[in-house]
């Protein structure tokens, strides 16, 4: 599709258009032509695989920091949020479950104090579609058992295994994420 076919369809000029093109083309999920088009790029299993390995590798840094700076009332705040998670779960309502578990990540990586790192993680999540996991129906039981290892190494002082616990995490989301999309044929015809 061409810019100023996108232009037409948005009843828009082409400027703000050509530069919504272009950012997506830096961020690699389109693909510029020299014609003035664009082609949407496929995802590979390899492209979701190494998203949730930077996910992972950011998400363990910044729970081993939140570790290394926990207080009595961060500890106490997590501690709700995780029953509040786990409450969340068993009501089995998907908004409840994403913004349960959104919350008590952010607490984390507020924690973490690490704001460029924060960045870096957002960034990911970007390419993360976070809602999905309340309709995998696995999702809710193995997240409420990570999160309770996040917590217990928090509560423990063992930012090590805090990091291991909340990087496996996201790994876990990856391979379950990665399952849905295989059986939902994303990845068919494809070599990654």
């Amino acid at each position: 599709m061409t810019q100023d076919e996108l232009a037409k369809m948005l009843d828009v000029s082409t400027m703000p258009v050509r530069e919504a093109l272009l950012k997506l083309s830096s961020q690699g999920l389109i693909e510029a032509s020299p014609n003035r088009s664009f082609r949407v790029i496929r995802t590979t299993r390899k492209d979701v695989e190494d998203t949730y390995w930077q996910h992972a590798a950011l998400a363990g840094e910044l729970t081993r920091r939140a570790c290394e700076n926990r207080s009595g009332p961060f500890l106490k705040t997590l501690a709700e949020l995780e029953t509040a998670y786990e409450t969340a779960v068993e009501s089995g309502h998907p908004a409840d479950i994403t913004s349960a578990n959104t919350e008590f990540h952010r607490v984390i990586n507020k924690a973490a104090a690490s704001p460029r790192l924060v960045f870096m993680l957002n960034v990911t999540l970007g390419f993360i579609p976070g809602a999905l996991y309340s309709e995998i129906p696995e999702w809710g039981a193995l997240s409420v058992n990570a999160h309770r290892m996040i917590l217990s190494a928090m509560t423990a002082g063992y930012a090590k295994a805090a990091d291991q616990a909340a990087s496996e995490h996201v790994h876990e989301a990856g391979r379950l994420l990665i399952a849905v999309l295989e059986e939902r044929g994303l990845f068919n015809n494809q070599n990654s």
